[in-house]
């Protein structure tokens, strides 16, 4: 990624050249945090049955990427080794030094995680939650609660001058094609266990595409966790706001089914105890035709990339 340049001195800052993301956001950072390299950014994106098939359309992804040159990608629906060279043709192009890791389940339609491992490196191995595939009972017959297992691995970021330790883990949950709300329900159920369990004091962040809004029933815990002042969810994900949809179609329909959770101890920032939400959505503006989303749709992906910016102050 090359962005966050060594400091000489504790007071200097200086943005790489090939910072994109941080030219596109230089309007919405608060004063305080401009030109600041101690950031974090994750961006989640279901690339819609993406492999290395079609050329063009590999070419317009890598363009894409070229330019969000974000830390950590978490990616739904990825054929197994379908990014392997978009990440060699990434550092070729000196966007970054990236590393790609896959799930094992989902077919052509897995959960993938791409890094870079200049700022960002995985500090075990990156492996399937839930490998013994729980099953819930839908009419009568046992499905699995996660068609595709949640991606996890512990990160640690800035790791040589001031190292910053998270889970992360990346899921695509059970669509809503033939219903899926008793999947997504035992789904939920199982993530707010594992979060609240297992990662005790731990920073967690949780990302992907989990094919429901979030004020839907099934994600009754995580709203409970959200009360309790342990993640944020509903708060950070909006059902609302149009101009906040992650999904599209040419008819017009736009929800938001990519979203990002994380524990409390990681959603604030010194001075700021609530995250700033950016609505900066061009392509749902009244004046894009239905023609211009049909053909994002059809060369690019019917979802758009989610991304989440995490700047880190001096406190413990």
């Amino acid at each position: 990624m090359a962005k966050k340049k060594r400091r000489s001195k504790a007071t200097q800052r200086t943005q790489i050249s090939n910072d994109n993301l941080s030219s596109y956001l230089q309007d919405f950072v608060p004063d305080s945090l401009q030109g600041s390299d101690r950031f974090l950014d994750i961006i989640t994106w279901n690339i819609k049955f993406f492999n290395n098939r079609d050329p063009k359309r590999v070419e317009n992804i890598l363009n894409i990427l070229r330019e969000l040159n974000a830390d950590i990608f978490v990616f739904q629906e990825i054929e197994l080794g379908a990014f392997d060279g978009i990440a060699e043709e990434l550092i070729r192009s000196g966007s970054g030094l990236y590393k790609t890791a896959y799930g094992t389940t989902g077919g052509d339609q897995r959960v993938a995680l791409m890094y870079d491992t200049e700022w960002v490196r995985a500090s075990q191995t990156i492996a399937e939650l839930y490998p013994e595939n729980p099953q819930v009972s839908v009419e009568g017959v046992d499905k699995a609660v996660f068609p595709r297992l949640p991606l996890h691995s512990t990160f640690v970021a800035f790791r040589e001058e001031e190292p910053f330790d998270f889970h992360l883990v990346g899921v695509h949950l059970k669509s809503q094609r033939g219903g899926g709300s008793e999947q997504r329900t035992e789904a939920s159920k199982l993530l707010a266990n594992w979060l609240q369990n297992q990662t005790t004091d731990e920073d967690v962040i949780i990302a992907g595409d989990w094919n429901s809004p979030t004020d839907r029933p099934e994600w009754q815990p995580f709203r409970q966790l959200e009360s309790e002042g342990k993640v944020k969810f509903q708060s950070w994900n909006k059902v609302e706001d149009q101009s906040e949809a992650s999904y599209l179609s040419a008819s017009g329909r736009r929800t938001r089914l990519d979203v990002i959770v994380v524990t409390s101890s990681i959603s604030s920032i010194e001075g700021q105890t609530e995250a700033t939400v950016i609505n900066w959505n061009a392509l749902l503006e009244n004046n894009n035709s239905p023609q211009i989303v049909q053909e994002v749709i059809d060369t690019i992906s019917d979802h758009l990339p989610v991304l989440t910016r995490f700047y880190f102050s001096d406190q413990d």
